[in-house]
């Protein structure tokens, strides 16, 4: 049976409690995860970052519109004069593969706020949710369904191994690693 260890990700991004909000959306947006490991000043796990953070507190921010900001230019109203078919993804939910919008052009159209104002160490998930590296997949999906969240630090003792999420658990299911 697999465990955490064999779809865990060991290739792992964090942020430090000093950084911005605005570094840790260009982090998360770069490295297209959705959220991060932050460390302290001693290298110590002391919660996770994420971009449920980050839209709170955009949300609490008054002076951002967000719907001033273009983030589609490239696309315009559905069909033209000539019936021509219409593009079959109007609104830009999926994006091609060969050209991706990088958020990061959105969150250089906003002046300083907030986001460069506010620490990872003020917005983080001040407890980490972490699993051994030997844990079931069954187990990891119970717990991470029971504890309502995405992602789960893989730990031996204090020592950070990795990260596993429900997105690697959905991946093993789509290639065939994982039976349902």
């Amino acid at each position: 049976m697999l465990s955490v260890k064999d779809i865990m990700r060991t290739d792992l991004v964090t942020v430090r409690t000093d950084d911005s909000a605005r570094t840790l959306a260009r982090i998360l947006s770069d490295a297209e995860i959705s959220g991060v490991p932050v460390l302290d000043s001693r290298d110590r796990v002391v919660g996770v970052a994420s971009a449920t953070d980050l839209v709170r507190l955009a949300a609490e921010e008054a002076d951002v519109n967000f719907s001033a900001v273009a983030i589609r230019p490239d696309i315009g109203p559905v069909g033209d004069e000539d019936d021509a078919p219409a593009d079959p993804d109007p609104y830009g939910f999926f994006l091609p593969e060969e050209r991706p919008y990088p958020a990061t052009e959105i969150l250089e159209q906003f002046p300083e706020t907030s986001f460069d104002t506010v620490t990872v160490g003020d917005l983080m998930t001040p407890v980490s949710f972490s699993v051994r590296q030997d844990l079931s997949i069954p187990d990891l999906c119970d717990y991470l369904v029971r504890g309502r969240i995405h992602r789960a630090l893989v730990v031996d003792g204090d020592e950070l191994l990795g990260i596993v999420t429900s997105h690697d658990v959905l991946r093993g299911i789509a290639d065939g690693r994982l039976e349902v």
